[in-house]
């Protein structure tokens, strides 16, 4: 039975520019679904752009934080149910590489994680897990952060 996960990036911040003055930001953001091995490249079943960098670098100062304007991306996990558990993945690895030079970081939400349910369209608001995902060179600290949510299980 699989779980629906929207997965927004919410924003960008530059918490460390030891080169002063301005960052340009860009490289790959997306996430990729395991069967049962998140650290296996073998067990991967694909995956889905989560933000491309659409319109080119972003450009951020030290202590600056940019808001990402997204649609939200969904992913489904095997959920406690009715399927065989080897149709729908367990775990989710989002991240990505950044430049510059800014290397590869990842965080793994498994099918079990507990995350805040998205009420029916209309019916309130509600407020995502934020996770961030921290990036780190010797010169550029940077931070991802993003809101995750249960849109549905099926």
């Amino acid at each position: 039975m699989p779980k629906i996960i929207d997965l927004l990036l919410k924003t960008i911040t530059c918490n460390a520019n030891g080169f002063g003055g301005t960052v340009q930001v860009s490289g790959e953001v997306f996430g990729e679904f395991f069967q049962n091995d998140p650290n296996n490249p073998a067990e991967s079943r694909g995956r889905r752009d989560i933000f491309p960098f659409p319109h080119g670098p972003i450009s951020i100062n030290e202590g600056q934080t940019v808001q990402v304007t997204m649609n939200s991306v969904r992913f489904s996990l095997w959920h406690e149910g009715g399927e065989p558990t080897d149709l729908v993945p367990h775990f989710l690895t989002i991240g990505g590489t950044l430049n510059p030079g800014l290397g590869s970081k990842f965080f793994t939400i498994p099918h079990t994680e507990i995350l805040p349910f998205l009420p029916p369209f209309g019916e309130g608001d509600v407020r995502p897990q934020l996770r961030d995902l921290i990036y780190t060179s010797p010169n550029v600290t940077i931070t991802l952060t993003f809101g995750l949510a249960v849109a549905q299980v099926f």
